[in-house]
């Protein structure tokens, strides 16, 4: 079973955790999820997916040719100490990662897509960068020389399902734990947008290098949630885009060596680079203005997408380019779409009715049977009625104008 099996499994025990945790949220009654937000973050980590299976051979290639060149390795599989010692490691250079994700504005327009989730759950741990191995292979390159490649690819994996599981609100502190691990309390003041939660508690595994290094923060209140500039969008796709198009537009109002600054200095340091810039923020998306029909219809719109993530991380190699490119274009298209339909762009019901349309006629084609067609008319005639004009009934005792 190859890491991306491993990952296929792992997503039904993720969406699993997250039914579990919203029947909590509305037993408590608490808002702890939101349609929109819910959307928004499980289609980003379905197109982290599709960009993680399409450019995980040429991201592994560097690690794999280091590997090559020497034949010794420090770290045995077969004794739990150096897994122990491999995963201290490991979880060291994820930190370092990590925190440079949040200093450099370059990778922080990376980074800042998991962040913009102004809800903290189980679901908004799948809010995954598209681009995220674009630049973090830089820092597991060495560990190359130390850690077998299976070992790497188990630690990978369970670095995934651990920090998952950090984000809820849910769990509170765990005593001693926190002295070692980090813990869902600490991750929570990572996600906060309080001054002095900000650009703390990098850890992964382990919260000591945090203690070390003097990023700690111990969890207070409890935090405010999201970017300190909301993106105010449920487009996946933009998500992943819309800090760099930020930094675009501010290295237009600068000249010389400040345009490169913009790029390689902190977050913060945006405004006094370019301080003729003026960030503008969309306004927030309101799920109480979405019809009801529209908010189920995406629910299970929604449900698909994984399902046939699932599908094309379990066959792997056995799928051809081509198929897997048609197939990781229908996924995007899918959730950029559930976004839309939630925000009622105009164009969204027109593209989801071909969506519809394509998805049905490739599923009957596939199988040899005519159901797949009569299910996409069916939809399609739903989308037709739904998307018709209100008609406006007069009062008792009002006449229409003329």
């Amino acid at each position: 079973m190859n890491e991306l099996q491993m990952l296929a499994i792992a997503y039904i025990f993720f969406l699993t955790l997250i039914g579990l945790e919203v029947l909590v949220s509305l037993r408590k009654r608490d808002g702890g999820y939101r349609l929109g937000e819910a959307v928004v973050n499980i289609g980003h980590g379905v197109i982290y997916q599709v960009f993680d299976f399409l450019t995980k051979a040429l991201v592994s290639l560097p690690f794999l040719a280091l590997a090559a060149l020497v034949s010794w390795r420090l770290l045995p599989t077969d004794a739990l100490w150096g897994w122990v010692v491999g995963l201290v490691i490991y979880d060291f250079t994820s930190y370092w990662a990590h925190r440079h994700h949040h200093e450099i504005h370059l990778l922080w327009a990376i980074h800042g897509t998991h962040h913009a989730s102004e809800d903290f759950n189980f679901a908004a741990a799948l809010r995954q960068p598209a681009f995220q191995r674009v630049f973090s292979w830089l820092w597991r390159l060495p560990l190359a020389l130390i850690i077998p490649v299976e070992m790497l690819v188990g630690l990978v994996v369970f670095d995934f399902l651990y920090q998952f599981v950090l984000h809820t609100r849910y769990v509170g502190k765990l005593g001693p734990v926190e002295w070692i691990m980090n813990t869902p309390s600490h991750h929570r003041v990572h996600h906060g947008t309080q001054d002095k939660y900000l650009d703390k508690n990098h850890g992964g595994i382990l919260i000591i290098w945090d203690r070390l290094f003097g990023t700690f923060q111990e969890e207070e209140e409890e935090p405010t949630y999201g970017l300190t500039k909301p993106l105010g969008s449920l487009n996946a796709a933009w998500g992943n885009l819309a800090i760099h198009a930020e930094l675009l537009e501010a290295s237009r109002h600068v000249s010389g060596l400040d345009k490169l600054r913009v790029w390689l200095t902190g977050p913060g340091e945006l405004e006094t680079l370019a301080p003729s810039h003026r960030y503008r923020v969309p306004p927030a998306h309101d799920d109480s203005a979405t019809p009801l029909s529209t908010k189920l219809y995406v629910v299970l719109h929604g449900a698909t997408a994984p399902a046939v993530l699932g599908w094309m991380s379990w066959a792997g190699d056995a799928w051809s380019w081509p198929d897997r490119l048609a197939c990781s274009g229908f996924l995007v298209a899918s959730v950029i779409l559930a976004g839309a339909l939630l925000e009622r762009k105009p164009w969204a019901l027109p593209l989801e009715a071909v969506r519809v349309l394509t998805a049905a006629t490739v599923a009957t084609t596939l199988i040899g049977q005519l159901w797949p067609l009569a299910v996409g008319i069916a939809v399609l005639i739903w989308l037709a009625w739904s998307a018709r004009p209100p008609i406006d009934t007069p009062a008792r005792g009002e006449q229409l104008a003329p």
